[in-house]
């Protein structure tokens, strides 16, 4: 017995023994292995043969990690396939209407504006103008060539030129028909976001109008300064042409932009055009609307600027259109007071519309198009929503709640308005202005009570924060724009998940027709007398309809919604296929087979476990063995003698 329990224990501890049994488990599984090249190894009759399929083993081993590292490097990068897709709905949100008259500031109210701007633009229009003249006057008091009023129904006098104060507007959308008379064929609306370049802002305001007094402060030098600008853009002398150099009308634009964005908010408001009376007859899905459906904000081009349904005050409703046509949307008349527009500030006429969604803020400066006057202009629209998929996948997206937008956009703590990616844009700029400069950009709301700011009032202080006026900061302003347009600066805005835009094409038709004219001109006289001098040539300002006024329409031509939406392209499921293909290709491996590798490496772990643990007790127990040893020695003598 004692023998047996030796060959046990010699079996137990022996190293060769370990050895030969591992060997035999793998090579019984080598012999029936699902992977070929491994079974042509065991069976080959030479070294050669089997030196080759070794190579060719390894080989195919190789190539198949390299392809199974790039189907997880795909998947890792998380791509994603864009799905186009249309459906009818019953009721359709109808988009928020922005409308801007391009002449910010009314001549007739210079006084009020300062004598800066007085200065530039020169004084308040005389009284004693002839009647059926139309007279502008040149900044810096100069007058320009007085033109006979056009008689009505002139459709040349009205042809549309790109607004002074418009650094950018949309490019004519395909498809667009244009009326004979020549009129430019109409941009295409769209609110889809973009990059843009500062500044943009327009400040807060107000609805009512309120007396303000001058209390623009005004400098000789400024004074000077704006009048030697002024000779130098309006006089008879040929226009510098030399590549590089600023052009006279850029630097007077650029001049009174900073005057008009450094006025108090109410002045702005007060010399600028009112809706009640711009609007002739309003409109929408058959229904009147007045100037009490718009919501009013100042623009730092354009002054002041009405937004049809657009979602700021809770307590009115979202219009939803119905039906599609122009009957049931909306329908707009309007007079644009061409003899309040001033020289060489405004050399187009009519006004800016910028169609977007809901509780979005407007910048006609960048994303607008220009309705001229003598027109009717009909803009058919189609809704288009777009989704994108959030982080990790490449678009970034994030949905933003209104407090956290705050935190990006000064325009959502000012207006209370959603995130966008203009106005998160725009909200960078200048808090790299306050930074860097000091100031705050006029064009901007800067006060650091706004969260966009919050972090800046350890290094700027809140008391001295002003607008940007000296030399230094203007210098420091225009090296932060020019960082802005290489896109130089950390502005993290990212997208949205889910964006609303609206598409269309835009048509034209003379308007009024002689046979309304009459029936307008009755219309007109109901209104009230503001309209007068467009009937009678009241105040001896007498001007043509075509001169003035104007109809603007919104609606969709089709209640159809377009949905772009982003979706995983390649989840894991479509990895898993590719490494099996990859596996299965290059080693003949399947998922079964799989397992028997997993099993073959459980048994030669399990193996190595018991054969540790007999090795830990046999070391246990050395004195007890070497006794056992001893007796078996002395029992094998004594059984010899």
């Amino acid at each position: 017995m004692s023998s047996l329990e030796d060959q046990d224990f010699f079996k137990m501890d022996g190293k060769d023994d370990r050895q030969d049994t591992v060997e035999s488990m793998a090579l019984a599984w080598a012999s029936n292995s699902p992977v070929n090249g491994v079974q042509n190894i065991i069976r080959s009759s030479s070294r050669i043969r089997a030196i080759f399929w070794t190579l060719l083993l390894f080989g195919c081993l190789g190539i198949m990690i390299e392809q199974c590292a790039e189907v997880i490097g795909k998947y890792y990068s998380y791509p994603v396939d864009t799905k186009l897709s249309f459906t009818h709905e019953k009721k359709v949100k109808f988009p928020a209407v922005t409308i801007c008259n391009v002449n910010p500031i009314k001549k007739s109210m210079l006084a009020r504006a300062g004598t800066d701007i007085k200065a530039l633009l020169g004084p308040a229009p005389s009284e004693n103008e002839d009647a059926g003249i139309v007279g502008t006057s040149a900044p810096g008091g100069s007058a320009t060539a007085q033109v006979p009023a056009p008689s009505a129904g002139t459709a040349s006098s009205a042809t549309p030129t790109p607004s002074a104060g418009a650094p950018s507007g949309p490019s004519v959308a395909s498809g667009t028909t244009a009326p004979s008379t020549g009129a430019p064929a109409g941009p295409a609306p769209s609110a889809a976001p973009g990059t843009t370049a500062p500044p943009g802002s327009p400040p807060p305001m107000g609805r009512k109008k309120r007396a303000v007094t001058d209390t623009t402060s005004t400098t000789a030098a400024s004074a000077t300064a704006a009048s030697n600008t002024t000779n130098s853009t309006s006089s008879g002398s040929p226009r510098s042409k030399v590549p590089g150099q600023k052009n006279a009308r850029f630097q007077f634009r650029e001049q009174f932009g900073h005057l008009w964005a450094n006025l108090d908010p109410e002045t702005r408001i007060d010399v600028g055009h009112d809706l009640d009376t711009m609007i002739i007859s309003c409109t929408y899905n058959g229904q009147v609307c007045s100037a009490d459906n718009f919501t009013s904000f100042n623009n730092h081009v354009f002054g002041n600027c009405f937004t049809f349904n657009s979602g700021w005050d809770s307590t009115q409703t979202i219009a939803t259109s119905s039906q599609p046509g122009p009957l049931y949307g909306l329908s707009i008349e309007m007079y644009i007071e061409q003899d309040e527009y001033i020289g060489d500030l405004t050399e187009s006429a009519g006004v800016r519309v910028q169609i977007h969604p809901q509780n979005i803020m407007s910048f006609p400066e960048d994303q607008g198009f220009n309705i001229p006057p003598a027109f009717l202009t009909s803009i058919a629209l189609k809704r288009l929503e777009i989704t994108r998929q959030p982080h990790p996948y490449p678009s970034k997206c994030v949905n933003f709640t209104r407090e956290q937008a705050k935190e990006r956009s000064v325009f959502s703590s000012v207006y209370n308005v959603d995130y966008s990616v203009t106005s998160c844009l725009k909200s960078c700029y200048q808090y790299y202005v306050i930074k860097d400069c000091k100031c705050g950009d006029p064009s901007y709301p800067f006060e650091l009570k706004y969260e966009a700011f919050q972090n800046l009032s350890g290094s700027v202080n809140a008391t001295n924060l002003k607008p940007c006026s000296n030399e230094t900061q203007e210098e420091c302003v225009e090296d932060i724009k020019l960082q802005f347009s290489r896109d130089e600066l950390s502005c993290d805005c990212p997208l949205s998940c889910t964006d609303i835009e609206y598409k269309g094409g835009s048509s034209f038709a003379n308007w009024p027709s002689q046979q309304y004219e009459q029936s307008l001109y009755q219309t007109l006289g109901a209104e009230g007398t503001h309209l007068n001098n467009i009937i009678f040539g009241g105040g001896g300002k007498a001007a043509a309809p075509s001169e003035n006024l104007l109809k603007l329409e919104v609606y969709f031509d089709e209640l159809n919604l377009q949905k772009v939406s982003e979706f995983e392209s390649y989840d894991v499921f479509s990895l898993l296929a590719d490494l099996g293909g990859q596996v299965g290709l290059w080693v003949g491996l399947s998922v079964i087979a799989l397992f028997e590798v997993v099993e073959l490496l459980m048994d030669v772990l399990k193996l190595a476990f018991y054969k540790c643990v007999a090795i830990s007790k046999s070391k246990k127990r050395p004195h007890s063995r070497q006794i056992k040893m001893q007796c078996t020695v002395s029992e094998t003598k004594e059984d010899v003698l």
